[in-house]
């Protein structure tokens, strides 16, 4: 035993070998299962009969250690005799690489056979297949004994024929190619998109190509569609642009959780006054957008709740403080898996004002037609009276002329001209009140002696009502230059004077003062009279309408419409105060003097 042999086996001397049998320095059994008393003896004879025998053995070291070797036994002459002489080599380094070599192709050819990805290896000459795995195998549709031995070409694997020579010229200049998209085909020729890399490499010195290849059919149908789709989008989204900026109504977009604005279209930036620069990030509560806020939180609550509301009037106002009645429909959004509100609004201002005055037209047209069927009731009672006074009396003075007394004819032809009076006074103050409704009645005040003016009327009202009641007359110091309109401070005080005496007791006195306030007359009429209702109170300035207890006192229902109207011209005001069987007292107040 040499040196050598004394390493191996773990020992320091010779002498710790010599005489054993290596049978007896070795594991039970040998890696094969085989026990090393037997495989030893099986070798042994092989030697002996053969004249040598190669093998590998397990040794153990007496530290217990394992020692693979590879042993060569050769039957030689040696001093007559026959002898085994045993060439051994550590294998510790080699059996250790092998075992690594052995495990990294079995994790090889499991990931080979489990990997999704189509791998193939051909040989570079004629590209036939010597290796397929799993998912290749099964895309194609043929078996595995089908592919070994054939190229893709004699199976039709590629769609274009150019195609795969092409992938091959370029593979064999670069010795590589990465991710290229190419078309394949199975066996039923279903068509697929193949992102397919390639790499040569050698196996037994033979140049071959590794192949890999990915399905990504779906993926680009997916692309597609995407694309498809991100173009129907930019469609959508820029016909929703120009609705958006074309649209006359306003159209604002702001978030849920802050209420701020987010976009406004130009109707709405015009409308509302402001740059966009300046909507956004702001709420309509900076803005001052609502007349009253309380209506924007009630808009908000229902939001929340119901996610939507359709034409809701509002009021809102601009950058200006114009006030405007909107319509506001608005809806729930997601931008960017944010809630958001949309709000769409119309100034519907006009529309309302219109619908105002359609409604004043219709409620003004009522009315006339009220005071047409008014007037017919008055003419037809209040002109009867008098008309039959006169005709009465017109054929009195006819029939009986030569027989009455001068005192008689005297009588009666007063009863006509004091009827024809009546009907003038009626008829005039119809035809004032239409001129003052069709606005021919214009204002034109001059200056006035007030003083003078008051007693005048005074005595004309006496004279027309044959002094039925007296009337007192105070004057407290007033200016005696007023500036009014004469004819219709003239109907302002007729008008509440004869009223005065008409519904007082016979006798009675009805007051009249005029007193100074700044640069107003406070003119009071008074009287002690039968009163009005506080029902009747309520229809005083109505057209021909007559208190209820006025009994056959006669009269048009005009007489403080045009009080009402000839204090307004003169920019004054009228107020009545009266209690039933108490008397009325009527106060007309005028700015007919100077401030100063």
């Amino acid at each position: 035993m040499n040196s050598a042999a004394v390493r191996i086996f773990g020992c320091n001397y010779a002498h710790e070998l010599v005489g054993k049998d290596p049978r007896t320095m070795a594991p039970p059994f040998q890696p094969d299962g085989e026990s090393s008393e037997e495989k030893g003896r099986r070798h042994i004879e092989e030697c002996v009969k053969s004249g040598s025998a190669r093998f590998e053995w397990i040794a153990r070291s007496p530290g217990g250690k394992d020692i693979p070797l590879e042993v060569a036994l050769t039957r030689i002459q040696w001093s007559g005799r026959e002898v085994i002489q045993a060439y051994i080599t550590d294998i510790t380094e080699r059996t250790r690489a092998q075992a690594a070599l052995a495990d990294s192709e079995a994790r090889f050819s499991a990931a080979f056979q489990a990997s999704p990805i189509f791998i193939a290896v051909s040989q570079a000459s004629d590209g036939r297949f010597v290796l397929v795995n799993d998912a290749f195998v099964n895309w194609s549709g043929y078996t595995r004994e089908e592919i070994l031995g054939k190229n893709a070409l004699e199976l039709g694997m590629w769609e274009d024929k150019d195609e795969r020579s092409a992938f091959w010229a370029d593979l064999r200049v670069s010795g590589s190619l990465r991710e290229r998209e190419c078309r394949f085909q199975d066996r039923s020729g279903r068509k697929f998109t193949m992102l397919a890399s390639a790499q040569l490499i050698q196996l037994n010195h033979v140049p071959h190509m590794l192949a890999m290849s990915l399905d990504i059919t779906e993926r680009k149908r997916a692309d597609a569609e995407l694309r498809e789709s991100e173009a129907r989008l930019r469609e959508s989204e820029a016909r929703f642009s120009a609705a958006f900026q074309a649209s006359p109504a306003f159209i604002g977009i702001l978030r849920m959780s802050d209420e701020k604005y987010v976009l406004a279209n130009d109707a709405y930036l015009n409308w509302l006054g402001y740059p966009l620069a300046e909507i956004l990030g702001k709420t309509c509560v900076e803005l001052g957008l609502w007349e009253d806020p309380a209506d924007r939180d009630l808009i908000l609550k229902d939001m929340h709740t119901f996610g939507s509301i359709r034409q809701r009037e509002c009021r809102w106002r601009n950058r200006w403080g114009e006030k405007f009645t909107i319509l506001l429909s608005a809806e729930s959004i997601k931008l960017n898996d944010t809630p958001h509100m949309l709000s769409m609004a119309l100034d519907i201002t006009q529309r309302k004002r219109s619908e105002e005055e359609l409604l004043h037209t219709l409620e003004r047209e009522k009315e006339l037609g009220q005071l047409k069927s008014n007037f017919v009731s008055m003419v037809s009672h209040e002109f009867r009276t008098p008309l039959g006074i006169i005709q009465s009396s017109a054929e009195l003075l006819r029939e009986f002329h030569h027989k009455m007394q001068p005192g008689e004819r005297e009588e009666q032809l007063d009863s006509i001209a004091r009827n024809t009076r009546r009907m003038a006074g009626m008829m005039e103050g119809v035809l004032v009140l239409s001129r003052l409704d069709a606005g021919k009645l214009d204002f034109q005040p001059a200056a006035l002696d007030l003083n003078l003016f008051c007693r005048r009327v005074v005595d004309e009202v006496l004279s027309a009502t044959n002094r039925r009641a007296n009337i007192e007359l105070a004057l407290n110091e007033i200016p005696s230059k007023a500036k009014a309109d004469e004819q219709l401070l003239g109907h302002i005080f007729t008008n509440l004077l004869s009223n005065a005496i008409k519904y007082s007791d016979p006798g009675a006195t009805v007051h009249f003062a005029v007193d100074r306030d700044g640069h107003n007359a406070v003119c009071v009429v008074r009287d002690e009279g039968i009163g009005i209702s506080e029902d009747d109170q309520e229809q005083l300035f109505k057209a021909f309408h007559r208190g209820g207890n006025v009994g056959t006192r006669p009269g048009t229902g005009l007489g403080l419409l045009l009080v009402k109207r000839c204090a307004e011209l003169h920019g004054g005001t009228v107020q009545v105060i009266s209690k039933m069987r108490e008397g009325t007292t009527v106060t007309v107040t005028l700015p007919i003097w100077n401030k100063s």
